[in-house]
């Protein structure tokens, strides 16, 4: 499924969240409207350059954590099958027991086929063998601040209370392989 209003590099539709090469460099603090407070903000020239696979830009990635909005068509997650294509493992997580959290935004399942098929660098963690399929039922997001320390070294400016990225903290899931992505139903 690639929708029209879905960015494409060539023949390969890349995801909303990917950082571009004209958007390097620009690392700032500022005001991210996605969780109304100082974070780190990479400039915005989505489409601009070629696509850096693997790398997020962090307000749209942010973005699509908070507003549950599926990693590679932008649309709402709600109502559908959502998966998480990962290399995270499980990690205890307080009174919730077993959790994943992870950086990557969710996908639905049929945009999870065509990422697997696509993407780069999820084909180079399906070769290695560490990519985690997931089927998620229960999920919430966090974010993460940053040391002074952190935000210093990727904008030359020293500041407190600053957010980096999110995070999907994945609370009950059914783990799946790549098989399940190909079978039909609810995507």
């Amino acid at each position: 499924m690639i929708l029209a209003s879905m960015l494409q590099y060539g023949a390969m539709p890349v995801p909303y969240a990917v950082l571009w090469s004209a958007e390097q460099g620009g690392m700032h603090v500022a005001h991210c409207k996605h969780i109304d407070r100082l974070a780190l903000c990479d400039i915005d020239r989505r489409g601009e350059g070629k696509p850096v696979f693997g790398k997020p830009h962090m307000g749209r990635q942010r973005q699509l954590i908070v507003s549950d909005l599926c990693d590679l068509c932008a649309r709402p997650l709600k109502g559908r099958t959502k998966v998480s294509l990962s290399h995270a493992r499980e990690v205890i997580s307080g009174e919730e027991g077993m959790a994943v959290m992870q950086v990557e935004p969710m996908v639905h399942k049929d945009c999870a086929r065509v990422c697997v098929e696509h993407c780069p660098s999820l084909k180079r963690d399906i070769k290695g063998g560490t990519l985690f399929v997931r089927q998620v039922l229960r999920h919430r997001h966090q974010v993460a601040l940053l040391t002074a320390a952190a935000v210093e070294e990727f904008t030359g400016a020293r500041r407190n209370g600053v957010a980096g990225h999110a995070k999907i903290e994945i609370l009950r899931w059914k783990d799946r392989g790549l098989g399940w992505l190909v079978e039909s139903g609810n995507g």
